[in-house]
C-alpha cells in the first residue's frame, strides 16, 4: 500500500488538516506497512552484459558489495567521490622495425603480419608460423636459371645430358670421353701408335736431281691447311 500523508492545513490551527486521532491513525498505518515489507525487494543490481559486478547480496536491510583489490602493478586510491586505478609497469609501447618501415604500436594497437609472394602466415595457440610455399629445391624448377657462376667446389656434375656452351676455358683431368661429330676420336690412336712407321728410307739415287732433292726440306703445311703441290714419293 502506498504511504498515507498526514493533512496539515495551511495553518496552525485553522481547521483545515487533520485531527489528533486521525493523524495518528495515518502514523500506525505508514509504521504497518513498512512493517510488513519483505526486505529482500531492496536490492542493487550489476548493470551491463561484460565485466565484473560489485554487488554481492543483500541481508535484511544491509546491501553487501565485493571489494576492489589491487593485483600486480596496480594500485588504488579512494577520495570522498571516487576510486582511483592506477596500473605501473608492463607494456606501454612495442616498436616493430623491418627492412622498408618502422612503427611504434600502443598498448590497444594491433600489428598485423601477412605473406607475400608464395608466403603465408598462420597463429595456432602462441606459435606463428611463416610458410613458404615456392619451390626450395633446384629440381622443382623446369628452367632455372643462374644470376652468377656456379661454383662446384671441386665436385662433380652427374648424369649431364647436352651442354650448350660458347667457350669451355681450363683443362680436364682424366679422360675426356665421347663422340665429336659422332666419332670416337680415340680410334685415331691407332694411326700414330701403330700404322705410321715407314721404317727406314735407303737413298737410291740415280741422279743428281734425286741425290739434291734427299737432302732438302720440305714444307707440306699442316693437316688443317696441308699445301697444294703433289708429290710422288715412290711406293714403301
Amino acid at each position: 500500500m502506498a504511504i498515507s500523508l498526514i493533512n496539515i492545513g495551511y495553518a496552525a490551527n485553522d481547521g483545515t488538516g487533520d485531527d489528533l486521532r486521525e493523524a495518528f491513525v495515518k502514523v500506525n498505518a505508514n509504521f504497518e506497512d513498512l512493517d510488513l515489507r519483505n526486505a529482500e525487494e531492496t536490492r542493487a543490481i550489476n548493470l551491463g552484459t561484460v565485466g565484473e559486478g560489485i554487488y554481492a547480496n543483500v541481508i535484511n536491510y544491509e546491501l553487501q558489495f565485493k571489494k576492489l583489490v589491487a593485483g600486480n602493478d596496480v594500485t588504488l586510491s579512494s577520495t570522498a567521490t571516487g576510486i582511483t586505478i592506477d596500473a605501473y609497469g608492463g607494456l606501454k609501447t612495442i616498436a616493430v622495425n623491418s627492412d622498408t618501415g618502422a612503427i611504434e604500436l600502443e598498448e590497444v594497437a594491433t600489428l598485423n603480419i601477412v605473406g607475400g609472394a608464395d608466403i603465408t602466415t598462420r597463429i595456432v595457440g602462441n606459435t606463428l608460423t611463416i610458410d613458404y610455399n615456392g619451390l626450395s629445391e633446384l629440381v622443382g624448377d623446369t628452367s632455372p636459371q643462374l644470376g652468377g657462376d656456379l661454383d662446384a667446389q671441386s665436385f662433380n656434375l652427374l648424369n649431364v645430358g647436352n651442354i650448350d656452351a660458347t667457350q669451355i676455358s681450363g683443362g680436364f683431368v682424366g679422360n675426356l670421353t665421347g663422340l665429336v661429330y659422332g666419332v670416337d676420336i680415340r680410334e685415331i690412336n691407332k694411326y700414330f701408335d701403330n700404322y705410321w712407321d715407314f721404317g727406314v728410307v735407303a737413298n737410291n739415287f740415280t741422279n743428281i736431281i734425286q741425290w739434291l732433292a734427299s737432302d732438302a726440306n720440305f714444307d707440306f703445311g699442316t693437316l688443317l691447311n696441308p699445301d697444294l703441290r703433289s708429290i710422288d714419293a715412290g711406293s714403301l
